[in-house]
């Protein structure tokens, strides 16, 4: 069978084609894959280590930051510091010494401003690839970690910044000279460039994991929609979120409109998705604002048997239990 689909796999082809044929459990292993569940975890002893690795193939010129800020902060949904990185880069045929020394400059700024230590890694020009490529494998450390699947019917759903802004980022800087013909101004797609700058969520994780989130998770490929189904799933609930509630930036608002896309199905590293009992709500959200975050309530987690639903501005529901396409695979 030829898949006719890019990016992430179906839960059902995950589970029944690749993970059935691989030894995912063992000595030490607390957690291994599992939908909506963030990084594996393994029994260290004394303390948990919390690993996840990411590759990134859709981030052109911005490949290096992304790839550190994407792996760490699915560190930092377990309420762990990230400290430590593996950084794999597969260079394109023909690559220039400018472009290389570009990408792992962006790794090296990522990985210092979150204060974590590149450890090893890999590097190679690889034949007939047309991009690079770079994936990052990043850890951490504790005694306590949160878990994905610990979310429970009743909490709230709160989301950090606003959405989209790693698919934001990466439409203006890949299609710039498309999205000026198409109307959006040069400024825009400038302030739309800069949004990479924002995709860490490791402060505001570490701010939510002390005494308020049952559960967090990185919404990534998918976008908000997506997140927030994976989080559903791996607790065994439903959901019902508010578009008119979602944060939303005017430069995403625009570019997306100009290239006919969802905001809510495009790829939104930036934001944190955190599952709150509803007492704990207001003091998180306080609590996240004094440290300059802004923080939103978008919706609830209900019973599973009440579905997974999105009302619309216009007070439409739309039904969301399907696999979520990420809007960035559609357009590049």
């Amino acid at each position: 069978m030829k898949f006719r689909i890019r990016g992430k796999l179906p839960p059902d082809v995950l589970f029944n084609d690749i993970l059935s044929r691989l030894p995912i459990s063992g000595e030490g292993v607390l957690l291994g894959p599992s939908i909506g569940e963030d990084a594996a975890i393994l029994d260290m002893n004394t303390k948990l280590l919390a690993i996840h690795s990411d590759p990134v193939t859709g981030g052109g010129d911005l490949a290096g930051w992304l790839s550190v800020y994407v792996a760490s902060n699915d560190i930092a949904t377990r309420g762990l510091r990230p400290k430590w990185l593996l950084t794999v880069f597969l260079f394109r045929d023909g690559a220039e010494e400018d472009e290389i020394r570009t990408i792992v400059d962006q790794v090296g700024s990522a990985a210092r401003e979150i204060n974590a230590s590149v450890i090893g890694g890999h590097t190679e020009i690889t034949p007939n690839l047309p991009f690079n490529i770079v994936v990052t494998t990043a850890l951490g450390i504790g005694k306590d970690v949160l878990y994905t699947k610990n979310a429970r019917v009743g909490d709230l759903l709160v989301v950090t910044k606003d959405i989209a802004l790693e698919g934001t980022a990466i439409l203006a800087s890949e299609l710039f000279e498309e999205l000026i013909h198409r109307g959006v101004r040069t400024d825009t797609l400038r302030r739309a460039e800069g949004f990479i700058k924002e995709i860490s969520i490791v402060k505001e994780a570490l701010i939510s994991s002390k005494d308020f989130a049952r559960a967090m998770h990185d919404p990534t490929e998918g976008g908000l929609l997506g997140g927030v189904q994976e989080i559903a799933l791996a607790s065994g609930a439903g959901f019902r979120l508010y578009e008119e509630k979602i944060p939303l930036r005017e430069e995403t608002r625009e570019i997306c409109e100009a290239l006919d896309i969802d905001p809510l199905r495009l790829i939104s590293s930036g934001s944190l998705l955190i599952s709150v009992d509803k007492e704990k709500t207001p003091n998180l959200i306080k609590r996240l604002n004094e440290a300059g975050i802004k923080a939103t309530v978008i919706g609830e987690l209900i019973p599973p048997s009440e579905g997974m639903i999105l009302i619309r501005k216009n007070g439409e529901k739309e039904d969301v239990s399907e696999p979520v396409i990420d809007e960035l695979w559609r357009i590049l």
